[in-house]
């Protein structure tokens, strides 16, 4: 197998492996704070980690990047950090780890569409796969709005996330991960400075306090699970392709099933029924990528 092929399969790891954690320490931050005060500390958190490279990197800017930065940090960070956060004040980590897994198949479905990428038979084969594999995985015991409303905000996350990474990959390939990461960091972290701002400084500080526990999962959610995994990610996408970045989704969830297991967690027949089909989707998918 060639070197760099090796690497980038060993970022793949790595970043699954973050990323699968980020749904238990969502949840563990979600019992001090509530969804928005989680996704926004978290985006806060991202920035300050990465804010030192700010100057430098607001140099490479040139007016062709401030549209795709912004779809990158609106589209791509805050939404999803806010949908994510919510979802799980309903889901599981488990749960939500395994509905991640559909970001492949959005990355593909709005690269052909939107940004002219080219696709295989076998893709449009994968795609049909994997959304039966989510409607498997849907399936609750008793169909009521609580299960099916938060799954589908966290579907749309996954939207989000595919038309990021498209983003990054046909539109600002000149910059460097760490340029993009620091760009969109900044941007995303607007809105949540002026929420606390609103909310009171000393009422923010005097909450963080009062649940400092909770607020140390909240740093390492933004600090390693954002800002780090931000980087590494856009450094992935800049040396192999859109579709390939978004495969961390295929691990992601078999760490998001261990960590669940670990905070005792229950697990469905049918959940694990639904990832499977899910992940077979995204291999054939990715099958005509990979070989080449």
């Amino acid at each position: 197998m060639h070197k760099n092929t090796i690497t980038n399969w060993m970022i793949l790891l790595i970043l699954s492996m973050i990323w699968g954690s980020s749904f238990i320490l969502m949840k563990k931050s979600l019992m001090s704070f509530t969804y928005l005060e989680v996704a926004f500390f978290r985006l806060i958190i991202a920035f300050l980690v990465i804010c030192p490279y700010l100057i430098s990197s607001f140099k490479n800017i040139k007016t062709n990047h401030i549209i795709p930065i912004l779809i990158v940090s609106l589209i791509g960070t805050l939404i999803p950090a806010v949908l994510f956060a919510f979802g799980q004040t309903y889901l599981n980590s488990s749960t939500t780890g395994m509905l991640n897994s559909l970001t492949p198949v959005f990355t593909l479905i709005f690269g052909v569409y939107f940004f002219q990428k080219k696709w295989y038979p076998n893709n449009l084969i994968g795609v049909l796969i994997a959304l039966s594999g989510t409607y498997v995985l849907l399936l609750p015991r008793q169909l009521d709005g609580i299960i099916i409303a938060p799954s589908l905000l966290i579907i749309i996350a996954t939207m989000c996330y595919a038309i990021s990474i498209n983003t990054i990959k046909d539109k600002l390939q000149d910059l460097s991960p760490i340029d993009i990461a620091v760009s969109s960091c900044f941007i995303s972290f607007i809105i949540p400075f002026l929420f606390f701002l609103n909310s009171g400084v000393h009422d923010t500080l005097t909450k963080i306090s009062d649940n400092i526990e909770s607020f140390y999962y909240l740093i390492i959610l933004g600090a390693i699970c954002t800002s780090f995994a931000i980087v590494l990610f856009n450094f992935l996408i800049k040396r192999s392709s859109a579709l390939f970045g978004a495969t961390t989704t295929y691990l992601i969830p078999v760490f998001a099933i261990i960590w669940g297991l670990l905070d005792n967690e229950y697990i469905h027949s049918h959940e694990f029924l639904g990832i499977f089909i899910i992940l077979l989707g995204v291999m054939i998918i990715n099958q005509k990528q990979l070989e080449s």
